[in-house]
């Protein structure tokens, strides 16, 4: 179920063999979700220990800055479960800086840097220092949500320069959009995979009736 917040500009993640089949292969209902969600908190435990010996979104913003010390327009963690790395995009001195961190030693793996064309919110407005740091965002928008950082891109919509942070909090996802301007918390979705999956439980329940 989606929830949406608007916030007022206020500043501030069949068992067979050999032919037998085995009896009471047909579980309850029950017995299966609580097979399926057994196996979902033992995955979702293996995917936070992992993390836990990653970079941190702000560590990597803070390597990544040393690189090349401007606005960080997008910074998202790619290829988790095999090679993780993080994707960089950084606005500097009228060029558009693309690195590759190794999301563990934090180790650059590819950087390329091209002349900014101008066409969008990239240029010359992200460069401005008037703007917050990534960092900051990150930091506004857990004020209204808890959870491990997915994503955080920089945009303009409606005119608003602003961050879009997104994070996991288990079967939760936000979604929370800051002023890069000054910090303040412009709007707020979340939604909750668990009620999802009940609904879609729900349904299953009323086509086999």
């Amino acid at each position: 179920m989606m929830k949406k917040t608007i916030y007022a500009a206020t500043t501030v993640g069949v068992l067979a063999f050999g032919g037998i089949v085995f009896a009471n292969t047909d579980a309850t209902g029950s017995e299966k979700d609580a097979s399926s969600k057994q196996v979902d908190s033992t995955e979702s435990q293996s995917a936070a220990t992992s993390r836990e010996t990653l970079l941190t979104f702000e560590e990597a913003s803070q390597k990544a800055l040393e690189i090349a010390n401007g606005s960080i327009t997008d910074i998202e963690l790619e290829d988790a479960e095999n090679n993780p790395y993080y994707e960089v995009e950084i606005n500097y001195d009228g060029y558009e800086y693309d690195l590759k961190l190794d999301a563990s030693s934090g180790e650059v793996l590819q950087q390329k840097r091209e002349k900014d064309d101008g066409d969008d919110l990239s240029g010359k407005a992200l460069g401005s220092k008037d703007f917050i740091s990534s960092n900051e965002a990150i930091e506004a928008a857990r004020t209204v949500a808890k959870g491990t950082v997915e994503d955080v891109s920089m945009d303009d919509d409606d005119g608003v320069a602003s961050y879009e942070v997104e994070l996991k909090d288990g079967k939760t996802d936000h979604e929370v959009r800051v002023n890069a301007a000054d910090g303040s918390i412009l709007e707020h979705d979340s939604d909750d995979n668990d009620n999802d999956d009940d609904d879609d439980d729900d349904d299953d329940d009323d086509d086999n009736d």
